[in-house]
């Protein structure tokens, strides 16, 4: 049985080694990311573990023994997960693992977007005490907030925005009512959520149907003073129009740690703007969910290994 995950460093995977070992199996840490080099690294593999190479059609082509693919993450959209149900291989992520983390990240970009952190912390290391720039911030007891998606992460912060006294609106055409009864959410139309949402927070996959979800049409009709936030996937904004709408006062803010283009590929005039706090995709890199990812992933192989059928799985046969 070979196992090849495909890495940007080679620590950090002692646990899957100590894991692995228990069947005589040890793991081959990849660093390639290039379509051939992943066809080549992988070709015999049986299992393959992954963050963001691509394994796109012609990839899964050439896995001639895979079975299993495993994400460390969520998100499956640099799968294709059609290809991979014709070729029989069960693709599974790791959904658990950073449900807390990026909920908590998020409510900490809600907060510093509604309490202008970074503006003000810029004042005070340039000696600025000046009340007149300071400007004011807003509170958040009584606004609503908006989700779009109500999957695990957005109910923990929707557990978080009650503690604040926000009202919730939600988003999910397939959401069990009486999960929304446990959170005192109310269950509206995509374009109720656009146009009376105080701020809005997205937790929806990327996919063909989601990608640039909101867009130009979306940021009109929302209120001048609204707020997105972001910790989902980059390309469900348009990037071109969410700047628009920030430059033209459409909406007030942002807070972001996903991006359409990211890196050095980010727009520049977003970074230069006051009302709009940045993040680098970070929202589930803690000490903690570093710890639960690889365990959640490494032990649903296990299972594998043990001839069960694997947990997760995102791909229909």
């Amino acid at each position: 049985m070979k196992i090849v995950i495909f890495s940007n460093t080679e620590n950090g995977f002692e646990y899957e080694k100590e894991q692995f070992s228990k069947f005589g199996i040890t793991p081959y840490i990849v660093c390639r990311k290039t379509e051939e080099g992943v066809i080549e690294a992988a070709q015999d593999a049986e299992i393959i573990l992954f963050s963001d190479v691509a394994l796109n059609a012609n990839v899964i082509k050439n896995l001639k023994m895979c079975k299993l693919i495993v994400r460390y993450g969520i998100g499956c959209d640099n799968v294709d997960l059609k290809a991979a149900a014709d070729a029989g291989i069960y693709v599974c992520n790791a959904p658990s693992y950073g449900v807390y983390d990026v909920a908590e990240h998020a409510m900490s970009l809600l907060l510093a977007c509604s309490k202008r952190l970074g503006y003000l912390d810029g004042l005070v290391r340039n000696g600025i005490w000046d009340v007149e720039q300071m400007g004011k911030s807003r509170r958040l007891e009584g606004k609503t907030i908006g989700f779009l998606g109500f999957g695990k992460i957005a109910r923990c912060v929707c557990a978080r925005t009650n503690a604040f006294g926000m009202k919730p609106i939600v988003y999910d055409p397939y959401i069990d009512p009486k999960c929304l009864e446990e959170y005192n959410a109310q269950s509206v139309g995509f374009d109720e959520v656009i146009e009376f949402s105080d701020y809005i927070t997205l937790h929806m996959p990327l996919s063909d149907s989601t990608k640039h979800i909101i867009g130009k049409s979306q940021f009109e009709k929302m209120k001048n003073d609204a707020v997105i936030i972001n910790t989902s996937r980059g390309a469900l904004i348009d990037e071109m129009a969410l700047i628009d709408a920030l430059e033209s006062g459409q909406i007030s803010g942002a807070g972001l740690d996903v991006f359409e283009n990211e890196s050095n590929k980010i727009d520049k005039r977003i970074l230069n703007m006051k009302n709009v706090v940045l993040t680098p995709h970070v929202a589930w890199n803690t000490f903690e969910a570093v710890v639960a990812l690889h365990r959640e992933v490494t032990d649903n192989v296990t299972r594998f290994l043990r001839g069960e059928i694997p947990e997760n799985i995102v791909n229909k046969f």
